[in-house]
């Protein structure tokens, strides 16, 4: 998927592959995604039917064998995009029921379509997994199917980031999300403008396209709507985010501060540099990715839906039985809740089921500095000590008669021991000094937060390693020269690698940051107030300093002033309610902010998992799952309860804990078969996003194979 060979690319290899490589996972949140479908791709790509040369046949109906736009890992190439949903059969190595389509929007919404011949335009990228059984129409995947029956609406879905991709979501998670919802829900993924297979892609590094040189020639690229050569800019990409993660943190010393601050000054230039030479013959998508244009291009995607779903007919002679015709159906996570929100306060009459799952307090996300989201960090850590004792030997950081006490303070010991005197040894088999910093293992720790389940058990082995001296057990977890050498062979990374978290996230800003050196630090220094983590989250918070790339106001929506500023007058009306989603203690969303959120709108629902975690995919409840599926039946959400501040709500248990299932073998058993397969799936969904990490935490690691981390974890239990 997503695939440019050198011939579509019009340039030379940037690197020579290496001898025998071997490329493992990378532990960025990026490089994971990537290393998911890289492996699901490696292998359906040998499966693959062949022709008499050996090359992959087609899937596409009617495409030649060997063809160059049938290219089964990158269907993209073959789609023509269109104002109308033109649906193509596609991944169906990974499930034949599969269907990829590309829809054409406005880059900007004020100069419309039919306005100019010349009018910037955006290919939205579709990945529709449709819904099976007899409430669901069947959809023939060798014709475009006339409007039969009434469809069911489709469950959009967002996996946050900002920046990242429905389109991946749905590949990897779509028939999960219909073991948890029902097999008769269509599931739709989408990339927001600027992001992986949505063209034109947000690409700071793009390097120019020029007729000769290492820019490389437009001829048999992707889409002529690409802003530059992103496969050539890559490397330079890599190198550099290679070099900031050998920086400290912004709290272990002033030097550290001012290296963050050159090196976000840095990317922002080159971005700025990189929309005026774009600008030169068209529009540049940096400037119009903000999440207010998105929200605008689901309508569209609804409203597309409804025209091929129902044609021309009439609302009258369409039965609608759930009265969701022409509204949003949405399941977002982390800041795919700030998107859903913004849907609904833009177009409150679509609304139809809306489910915001992680939830960002809107207010402060548009503000400059975000310091309310860390409220609930150092909590999460805290049950990592609690549940280890509870764990007791299954914890590999667990010593005979510990307390949660006894626990902290092991941690607290490394973590000092490695700030004071890093630890380094040299590596065994690629023969490379290891610096074990105090920078990597606590990013390292924060990202263990997102999905505890999982995780607890791998941050208690690498922490065990640390504390007693056994430095070189870890030398399997750093990876060998062989990934950079063979990025070139997976020329995947150059189209899920992009700038779309920053273009969005400050486009979304309602007040443009430019902090002085000394204003950073006093920022900082009240970020740290509330979290130990706030240096790690600090970074992200950095990324917008003197980001001035936003569009000139033509509308309402794209004025200046916030759409959720924190003195707005009255609550939201929409047409049917939204429901919000918490964990009891989320690492970069805390609970504080569901509430807050779903007092603006009038009628919403609030359901708190009592768990920790990012998001509540982060642990299994099958009292989730019913809620959930009640409310995209009937609309029905738990309500909340009380004066403001003294507020009530439904809660629900999870099903599982660090360490161990809630629930004994007997309980199991005995439940449905409904219960049963939405829990499957709910666990399917927690490993998969616990990879896919959200708010910029695109740094996990440093170098370090997380995934082996995990085995060995799983090995020493």
């Amino acid at each position: 998927m997503g695939e440019k060979r050198a011939s579509d690319a019009g340039s030379r290899p940037l690197t020579r592959p290496c001898p025998k490589a071997q490329p493992r996972s990378e532990p960025s949140h990026r490089f994971r995604i990537v290393a998911l479908i890289l492996g699901l791709f490696a292998f359906s790509y040998l499966t693959l039917p062949r022709d008499a040369s050996g090359n992959p046949e087609s899937v596409r109906p009617g495409g030649k064998p060997g063809s160059v736009n049938d290219d089964p890992m990158n269907p993209w190439l073959s789609i023509t995009p269109s104002t109308d949903l033109q649906w193509h059969p596609c991944y169906t190595f990974f499930n034949p029921s599969f269907l990829c389509a590309r829809l054409t929007v406005p880059m900007d919404y004020s100069r419309p379509l039919n306005s100019s011949p010349s009018v910037p335009k955006v290919h939205i990228a579709l990945l529709l997994l449709p819904g099976q059984g007899p409430s669901a129409s069947p959809l023939a995947l060798n014709s475009t199917p006339s409007p039969p029956s009434p469809k069911k609406q489709p469950l959009l879905v967002n996996p946050g980031g900002p920046g990242g991709s429905g389109v991946l979501l749905n590949l990897l998670l779509g028939s999960s999300l219909q073991k948890v919802l029902g097999a008769d829900q269509p599931v739709l993924g989408f990339d927001p403008r600027g992001i992986a297979f949505t063209t034109p892609m947000a690409d700071c590094w793009a390097v120019p396209w020029t007729d000769a040189g290492h820019g490389g020639s437009r001829q048999g690229n992707r889409n002529d709507d690409d802003e530059g050569n992103t496969a050539a800019g890559l490397m330079h990409r890599l190198e550099w985010e290679r070099v900031n993660n050998a920086y400290g943190l912004v709290s272990e010393g002033e030097t550290w501060m001012r290296y963050v601050d050159v090196a976000q000054r840095g990317v922002v230039d080159l971005c700025r540099r990189h929309a005026e030479r774009v600008e030169e013959k068209k529009d540049t998508i940096l400037r119009w990715a903000a999440t207010r244009h998105v929200a605008r291009d689901m309508l569209s995607i609804v409203d597309a839906w409804d025209r091929w779903a129902h044609g021309d007919r009439p609302e009258d002679q369409v039965p609608d039985g759930d009265g969701l015709r022409g509204k949003l159906v949405y399941w977002g996570f982390s800041y795919g809740t700030y998107l859903g929100a913004t849907f609904a306060k833009m177009f409150p009459d679509r609304v139809g089921r809306v489910m915001l799952d992680g939830v960002v307090d809107a207010a402060g996300y548009e503000s400059p500095v975000w310091p309310e989201s860390l409220v609930d960090t150092d909590n999460v850590l805290g049950t990592f000590f609690k549940y280890c004792v509870e764990a007791g030997p299954k914890c590999d950081l667990y010593r005979a008669g510990d307390s949660a006490q006894d626990v902290q303070q092991r941690y607290e010991a490394v973590m000092d021991r490695l700030l004071k005197d890093p630890i380094t040894f040299t590596h065994p088999d690629h023969y490379y000094p290891v610096v074990l910093s105090y920078r990597l293992v606590k990013v390292l720790v924060f990202g263990v937060l997102y999905a505890p389940i999982q995780s607890f058990p791998v941050l208690a082995t690498l922490l065990d390693y640390i504390s007693s001296g056994k430095y070189e057990m870890l030398a399997s977890l750093f990876q060998g020269g062989e990934l950079l050498c063979t990025l070139a062979a997976n020329p995947l990374l150059s189209e899920t690698m992009s700038d779309s978290q920053r273009a969005i996230m400050c486009g979304d800003k309602a007040q443009r940051m430019n902090m002085t050196l000394p204003e950073l630090a006093s920022t900082y220094k009240n970020l740290s107030k509330t979290s130990q983590f706030a240096d790690v989250w600090f970074n992200l918070m950095a990324k917008c300093n003197t980001w001035d790339l936003t569009p000139p106001p033509a509308d309402p929506w794209e004025a200046p002033a916030p759409l959720f500023a924190p003195d707005s007058p009255g609550k939201i009306e929409t047409a049917n309610p939204v429901l919000f989603l918490s964990n009891t203690y989320d690492p970069v969303t805390p609970l504080g902010a569901a509430v807050k959120m779903a007092r603006r709108f009038r009628g919403a629902g609030l359901l708190e998992q009592l768990s920790q975690g990012h998001c509540t995919i982060a642990a299994v409840s099958r009292c989730t799952a019913r809620v959930i599926r009640e409310y995209l039946a009937s609309g029905t959400v738990p309500e909340v309860v009380g004066p403001e501040g003294n507020e009530s709500w439904q809660s629900c248990a999870a099903d599982e804990v660090p360490w161990r299932s809630v629930a004994s073998e007997g309980a199991v058993s005995a439940w449905s078969a409904e219960e049963r397969e939405a829990a499957e799936g709910w666990k399917e969904m927690s490993r998969v996003m616990g990879k896919m990490k959200h708010w910029g935490f695109q740094e996990a690691g440093g170098g370090v194979d997380v995934d082996r981390l995990m085995a060995l974890a799983r090995k020493r239990a």
